[in-house]
């Protein structure tokens, strides 16, 4: 009997700890960081304010959180979906789609991400880039893998992959900051077509920019 009293309070306690990241989530997004208070954040959860003290200790611990537990979701959404496709090429394409279709059904979390860069920059930079290269070193992966197997031309993984990621980041927090009147993914026929064969309709420029390493 304590074993399964025990296992309830376990699963309430991780059940209450998730409506409050939840609404935490929502009121950060609205308010922004400076203006988000715990009473706010209660007030979403509707629950009292010494019941979220109960779980966080801050308003920081939880904004982190919110930040941490949003990258773990898109990385593990896009390894779930490439992982239904062998071809590395098709591995990409499905990669950036699924990348951009994340925040374009989590839209807070765009404004979340800039918000703790700007807030928590040196605080956060080791558990950011720890998450950002765990996406990374899964793409570069599939880049060495399409480049070995002659469907990319053979180029610098590491740039080529920075590159992407940097073109995919650029696009949400564009849209996130243009108030997202337009759909995201209506950017990834555009996004597939620059990324796989460029911009350069030249046949004899083209070759000048292939030459680049």
């Amino acid at each position: 009997m304590r074993t399964k009293n025990k296992e309830k309070m376990e699963q309430l306690f991780e059940k209450r700890q998730a409506e409050i990241l939840d609404a935490a989530g929502i009121v950060f997004s609205k308010y922004g960081f400076a203006k988000t208070t715990i009473d706010r954040i209660a007030s979403q959860a509707g629950l009292g304010k010494g019941t979220v003290y109960q779980y966080f200790k801050s308003k920081k611990e939880l904004f982190l959180l919110v930040g941490r537990n949003g990258m773990d979701r898109l990385k593990d959404t896009v390894l779930v979906e490439i992982e239904k496709e062998a071809d590395p090429i098709k591995q990409i394409e499905i990669a950036i789609k699924a990348y951009l279709l994340f925040f374009q059904e989590n839209s807070k979390l765009a404004g979340i991400f800039m918000q703790e860069q700007g807030e928590f920059r040196r605080e956060t930079q080791k558990r950011y880039f720890e998450h950002y290269y765990g996406h990374i070193d899964m793409m570069r992966k599939i880049f060495k893998k399409a480049v070995k197997k002659g469907l990319l031309k053979d180029v610098d993984v590491e740039n080529l992959n920075n590159i992407l990621i940097s073109l995919l980041n650029g696009l949400v927090y564009m849209w996130q900051a243009e108030g997202m009147k337009y759909s995201l993914t209506d950017r990834i026929p555009m996004v597939l077509k620059v990324f796989f064969t460029g911009i350069v309709k030249d046949e004899k420029r083209r070759q000048k920019y292939e030459k680049a390493k």
